[in-house]
């Protein structure tokens, strides 16, 4: 059934995508406490095997964190705008993010769309503008909103800070480190490359490596992915950029906020 392949094909696209700051308290001296890091003063990662590690570390001990969206699509005729809020647990054991996410695609107001997504575990739901729930790649959607779909789907699997380079040790470098802050906090900005011929070689997954071999095939011989962190080695900010077949290339910077405070995360009732 053909609304029963667009369906498929939202799930399948959505496959793809230690330093802790000093503190000084007043003693009986009456000493005055030591000012907050700045970004000169932050360690840097140049090896990427313990920053990798250092960030999963943290992430997974905060646990959930609340998501800020914003950026294009781009399918040629010029950049639509994209934003969204939501909210992520991540998964200690390493399987993909629950997300719960409300994504816009176009121009504010009345001429924009608006697309819900729950995702626990291996399940997806989509809920986009004029339509009822339904599950990724077991339900029908109408073709007017499979490209919507499709790009929360993608937003989705793409919010886990570091996971796509994390995926490939023996692939990523890292390629700059530089000082910045977030919204006034202190971090390092860090671009990581991936070494596509050396990720498809350290691939396992039948859909992955295909999906990788493909962007090698039209000319992509490495894959760039930036993260902010801050100086207990949190991410602030990250950039995801993705090529969407059909649709364009996506390109957003997602902002992590609130990391370790309680979320619900639930599949929605159907309707």
């Amino acid at each position: 059934m053909p609304g029963r392949r667009r369906a498929a094909l939202v799930a399948g696209i959505a496959v793809l995508a230690a330093v802790l700051s000093g503190c000084a308290w007043p003693g009986s001296s009456g000493s005055t406490p030591e000012p907050s890091p700045t970004a000169a003063e932050l360690p840097k990662y140049y090896d990427p095997a313990p920053m990798l590690a250092d960030v999963r570390a943290r992430t997974r001990s905060d646990g959930t964190a609340g998501l800020s969206v914003a950026g294009t699509l781009d399918g040629g005729s010029g950049p639509v705008p994209v934003s969204g809020d939501g909210v992520m647990r991540l998964d200690p054991a390493g399987a993909g993010p629950s997300v719960r996410l409300v994504l816009r695609t176009g121009p504010e107001g009345d001429g924009g769309r608006t697309t819900e997504l729950v995702r626990v575990g291996d399940r997806t739901w989509l809920h986009p503008t004029g339509t009822g729930w339904a599950e990724a790649g077991r339900a029908a959607m109408p073709p007017e909103v499979t490209a919507d779909a499709t790009t929360a789907a993608n937003v989705a699997s793409g919010v886990d800070p570091l996971a796509a380079v994390a995926r490939y040790p023996d692939a990523v470098l890292v390629a700059d480190a530089s000082d910045s802050d977030v919204d006034g906090t202190p971090a390092v900005h860090y671009t990581l490359v991936v070494d596509l011929v050396r990720a498809i070689a350290s691939e396992h997954d039948p859909a992955s490596r295909e999906a990788l071999a493909a962007q090698h095939r039209a000319g992509v011989t490495r894959i760039s992915t930036e993260v902010w962190l801050d100086a207990d080695r949190r991410p602030l900010r990250s950039r995801l950029r993705q090529q969407l077949p059909g649709a364009g290339t996506l390109d957003l910077l997602i902002r992590y906020r609130d990391w370790g405070a309680p979320v619900s995360i639930e599949p929605p009732v159907p309707g």
